[in-house]
């Protein structure tokens, strides 16, 4: 079984058995929290910060910011404020990471908080590389091979391989944490693999999110105030080429017909100067795959009004009625969305689905979000954050208090 190791150093071509070899399995994972492992996630921050080029990829920077030093202590400390005297925090052990391919730095999130929590960690990424990639593995690589983080490097492999069910099924049954990042069928057949009887699987499946505007409040705000949501969206919706799950995929807009118009046309014209600003232009893949999906799109609709096709580099917005919501829970990419009018919070709350992530919102206030919260119950929807920062990665995603799920807790009766 051939692997490619990313990091730390391998011998290219090295059988997975010996990469993965009893010494490796059988060590000891870190304390939670070790400093080892602070030091480690704050000198990758500083590396990735000081590749060259890093700021053709605000993810990474994005990524970078969230690695400092003074953030990993504020998220390990916020969480031991949940800790009683009663308990002692301990790593789970071995936890096997599948990283997604349409997303490619989203698994050094979920991966920092694991080596935080102690965990001896297996990684395996898309065997297609990227810029990004490079740039991170670079990095990684570079950090680990500091002597005084040994320590780190003994107990974290980044690899890839091809898809093969005997490659997952060896390591699946020496992990005691599964973390799956993917498509539900990705997830799906990890999943029917065999395990330890306690292993724990924290999955991360297809995913689907809004940005909802109040309208009143949006048709108040100055030039000024309608560019910068326009930038904060770009943020939300371009970074992964609108593909990650907490991209929106669906424009809402919350109020009377009239005030969702004049919302919906002046948001169009500040996101469509947003993107030229940037030299946002299509690929021919892109625009063609833009097009065919329109024409798919319309083909499913009731809707009377027929968008104009966009230009190069111009999103393309296919207006839907809110009852035809459940009908377009996909998307192409690249800036392909759905537009939609409601009245208020509560009437999305009735529309809502279990695939349903997050929600980016502008106007509204708490009590409105909490009420629309309490109104879905747990029919959907994750996260409720302001447009700008829906992918802005927290300890808490998906529902998931993730090192609450990548620790156990020994509890101690005196």
């Amino acid at each position: 079984m051939n692997v490619t190791v990313f990091a730390p150093k391998h011998n290219p071509g090295a059988e997975l058995e010996i990469i993965i070899n009893n010494n490796f399995i059988s060590q000891k994972p870190l304390p939670s929290f070790d400093s080892a492992s602070i030091e480690f996630l704050s000198a990758l921050s500083k590396e990735i910060l000081e590749t060259k080029g890093i700021k053709s990829y605000p993810e990474l920077v994005a990524l970078a910011y969230w690695l400092r030093k003074s953030n990993i202590i504020s998220i390990a400390e916020q969480f031991k404020t949940g800790i009683s005297n009663s308990e002692v925090i301990v790593p789970r052990g071995i936890a096997f990471h599948i990283a997604p391919s349409n997303v490619d730095s989203i698994f050094l999130y979920s991966w920092a908080l694991s080596l935080l929590a102690g965990n001896i960690n297996i990684v395996r990424v898309s065997q297609t590389l990227n810029p990004q990639l490079e740039m991170l593995f670079y990095a990684i690589r570079k950090v680990l091979e500091d002597e005084n983080l040994a320590s780190v490097a003994q107990r974290n492999i980044l690899l890839t391989y091809p898809r093969e069910e005997s490659i997952n099924r060896f390591i699946s049954l020496r992990s005691d944490v599964r973390v799956l990042w993917g498509g539900d069928e990705t997830i799906n057949n990890i999943r029917l693999l065999p395990a330890k009887p306690a292993t724990k699987d924290i999955t991360f499946a297809d995913k689907f999110s809004y940005s909802v505007i109040k309208s009143s409040s949006y048709n108040m705000l100055d030039a000024d105030g309608k560019s910068k949501l326009a930038n904060q969206f770009y943020n939300d919706a371009y970074w992964f080429d609108q593909m990650a799950c907490s991209s929106p995929r669906f424009i809402l807009f919350a109020g009377s017909n009239k005030e969702n118009e004049q919302a919906s046309a002046s948001f169009r014209q500040f996101l469509n100067s947003e993107l030229t600003r940037k030299g946002k232009v299509d690929t021919i893949d892109v625009a063609m795959e833009k097009l065919v999906y329109m024409y798919e799109s319309l083909s499913k609709t009731d809707a009377s009004s027929k968008p104009e096709l966009p230009k190069s580099g111009e999103p393309a917005v296919v207006r839907v009625d809110k009852s035809e919501i459940s009908k377009f829970r996909e998307t192409c990419g690249g800036g392909f969305f759905f537009e939609c009018f409601i009245e208020n919070l509560l009437e999305l709350s009735l529309l809502v689905s279990r695939k349903d992530q997050t929600l980016a919102y502008s106007g509204f206030n708490k009590e409105e979000l909490c009420e629309f919260a309490a109104k879905v119950n747990g029919a959907g929807v994750d996260r409720i954050v302001p447009i700008g920062q829906a992918l802005n990665f927290a300890p808490i995603w998906d529902g998931y208090s993730l090192l609450n799920e990548l620790t156990k807790r020994v509890h101690i009766i005196i």
